[in-house]
């Protein structure tokens, strides 16, 4: 099999400990298939998307367009353990990669949470695919929750809405799904809304002792930073990517 001279240089600087830092293209950030690869024995890394994989390579694309077929054995444990968990979804379109979680917190959440619609509650998936999640827990029955959660709508909005690496589950501790939908229509709650009954086991282990608190969480449910403040937390899942 012949390779061209840049598939060449790609694999050669790679696997020789080279990283690479090509602009993103058009879309690229909403690619949950687009991720940091890493060569375990030199430490250097890529940004890329898998199209291909068999018993012993992978077949990355840059955001460049250049390709790059990676020996599985030179790849990091994460990143042998990431192509385990999506295989099945690699090669095919983006919209295909939505329902896939992206680590234990979204497996816990997928299918138990509801979001607003034409004014009602209806069982519904936010994002599954952020490296974090802020849970958000609040209530209806609580003065300081009904005056933050206006701010918290206009920073969702601003800050979460259209961001790929964050999303927010509000842990609602209504008492029924009734109160939680009139409190959300009211303030058309943007996010998806887990109901006190259906709390996750994550959920029930980080949970405040006070409301409205706001839990910044990695996607394995790693407590980052707690916090009153959306765009805050937002932020800290910033600074806690890039220093990965």
């Amino acid at each position: 099999m012949k390779f061209s001279p840049w598939r060449i240089l790609l694999v050669s600087a790679f696997v020789a400990g080279s990283s690479f830092c090509f602009a993103d293209a058009p879309g690229a950030s909403e690619d949950p298939s687009l991720r940091i690869w890493t060569n375990k024995s030199t430490g250097s890394t890529v940004e890329a998307r898998p199209i291909a994989l068999n018993m012993k390579t992978v077949k990355l694309v840059t955001t460049a367009k250049k390709p790059i077929t990676m020996p599985l054995e030179k790849l990091s444990e994460e990143d042998r353990a990431w192509l385990e968990e999506h295989k099945e979804v690699i090669g095919k379109p983006v919209a295909e990669w939505s329902s896939v979680p992206s680590g234990p917190v979204a497996e816990e959440m997928k299918g138990k949470t509801y979001m607003l619609e034409n004014g009602k509650l209806e069982k519904k998936d936010g994002k599954l695919n952020p490296g974090h999640f802020i849970l958000y827990f609040s209530a209806s029955w609580c003065g300081p929750c009904c005056r933050n959660a206006p701010h918290s709508v206009e920073a969702y909005n601003k800050a979460v809405k259209d961001n790929p690496d964050v999303e927010v589950i509000m842990c609602n501790l209504d008492q029924n799904l009734e109160a939680a939908q009139k409190w959300a229509a009211a303030n058309n709650m943007p996010w998806p809304i887990l109901l006190r009954q259906d709390l996750t086991e994550l959920a029930k282990k980080v949970a405040p002792r006070g409301i409205p608190t706001m839990i910044l969480v990695d996607k394995d449910g790693k407590p980052i930073q707690s916090s009153q403040d959306m765009e805050q937390l937002v932020k800290a899942a910033g600074s806690s990517r890039s220093s990965r």
